[in-house]
């Protein structure tokens, strides 16, 4: 469960990074821990972030079903470099070539 409305947990993190077989869900660099913890195992030396499938100001929740876990740089990119001037990033199963491993 999530501390705050929308954010994910850390036991949702893990079981979407589990899920995606260690691999960021968006260029399938391999991941090992969240956060900074696998940083200096990752081939660009970056951190690992939970991302929103469908953003909370849209309607999305800290569940599961909408957390992916990708690659600092990933993150950075799903979200338009942080502008929003499509409004949500609503990712599809084509944009996620990982998610499922």
């Amino acid at each position: 469960m999530a501390d705050r409305l929308g954010e994910f947990s850390l036991t949702t993190k893990r079981l979407a990074l589990v899920r995606q077989k260690n691999r960021c869900a968006s260029c399938g660099a391999a991941i090992l821990g969240l956060g900074n913890t696998g940083r200096n195992a990752h081939r660009y030396g970056e951190g690992a972030q939970a991302h929103h499938i469908r953003h909370v100001k849209f309607g999305g929740t800290g569940t599961i079903d909408n957390c992916v876990v990708v690659c600092q740089a990933c993150h950075y990119s799903l979200h338009e470099g942080g502008n929003y001037r499509h409004g949500t990033v609503v990712g599809r199963k084509e944009d996620f070539p990982h998610f499922n491993c």
